[in-house]
């Protein structure tokens, strides 16, 4: 399947605007999976200079201090910026971005209507990738703007099927998205944490006890995958009456595990929506390009 879709973008130039995790990490993954060659795809940031060019000596990419070169050598625009820097951003490239470029926007919170109402008529998609891009591993959700075509979400979603899966979603499911896989592999690795803390305090050597833990979870989320199975039905088959899993799992539901895990995700996604209140264009603002 990815042959096919990773000619078919050979031809593109991205942009990335911010040279943070997440612009590495899709780095990464689209020359990890030759998407793009290295010099079809440009980075800048605000001010971290050692940062941009870190990202040219491992990955060989175009790197540019100023955003105009980017602007103009790329049909693709990435916004990878943190949440406060998203106006400061938009008025950078307000009135520079033209109709046939398409704006990717992969910052958390941040709604369609507010980049819209500051990009005038550019086509825009949301999306809503994981840290796991680096390894070809991401679960990208992905919703289309008012003037996004079905070409552009095709083009959108063949980027982030190369560095993972991809679905589409109406924007109201964003957040929630954000909350469960966007932030979600921070929970997995806070899980392992855990896990391996447990075994070395019962006498498992540290190094020992993580690789036990990190191979139990590849193994899981294989079965998973690999499984026409429901999670649930994978925990019974473990779980013998009086047995050891059910007497840990025993622990985990008597101390409210499905319910903390719950209110982690949704805390996470009401945070999501507060961003968006906080960083975004407020309603009759206008976003006045810097000259």
């Amino acid at each position: 399947m990815f042959f096919w879709e990773v000619r078919s973008v050979n031809q593109m130039v991205i942009g990335m605007i911010g040279a943070g995790n997440m612009a590495d990490a899709l780095i990464k993954g689209l020359l990890g999976r030759h998407v793009l060659p290295p010099d079809a795809i440009w980075a800048t940031n605000r001010s971290n200079r050692e940062r941009l060019a870190g990202l040219q000596a491992r990955y060989g990419i175009q790197i540019t201090p100023v955003k105009p070169p980017l602007l103009e050598a790329a049909g693709i625009i990435v916004l990878a910026v943190k949440p406060k820097d998203t106006r400061e951003v938009l008025g950078q490239i307000t009135g520079v971005v033209r109709r046939e470029q398409l704006v990717i926007s992969v910052i958390a919170g941040i709604p369609l209507e507010s980049l819209e109402r500051a990009l005038r008529g550019i086509p825009v998609i949301r999306a809503m990738p994981n840290t796991s891009a680096a390894v070809l591993a991401s679960a990208t959700a992905l919703a289309a703007g008012r003037h996004a075509t079905g070409e552009h979400l095709r083009t959108a979603t063949r980027i982030f099927e190369a560095v993972g899966d991809a679905v589409t979603v109406r924007e109201d499911l964003l957040d929630v998205v954000t909350a469960l896989s966007g932030s979600g592999p921070a929970y997995v690795y806070r899980l392992i944490e855990a896990m391996s803390h447990a075994g070395a305090d019962l006498g498992l050597d540290g190094e020992l006890a993580r690789r036990l833990a990190v191979q139990t979870l590849i193994g899981a989320a294989r079965m998973l995958t690999e499984s026409a199975a429901d999670p649930g039905e994978l925990r019974r088959r473990v779980t013998s009456p009086g047995g050891t899993t059910m007497a840990a799992l025993g622990v985990l539901e008597n101390r409210g595990f499905a319910e903390i895990v719950r209110e982690a995700i949704s805390r996470a996604a009401e945070r999501a929506r507060e961003m968006a209140d906080e960083f975004a264009v407020p309603d009759g603002q206008e976003v006045r390009p810097e000259v």
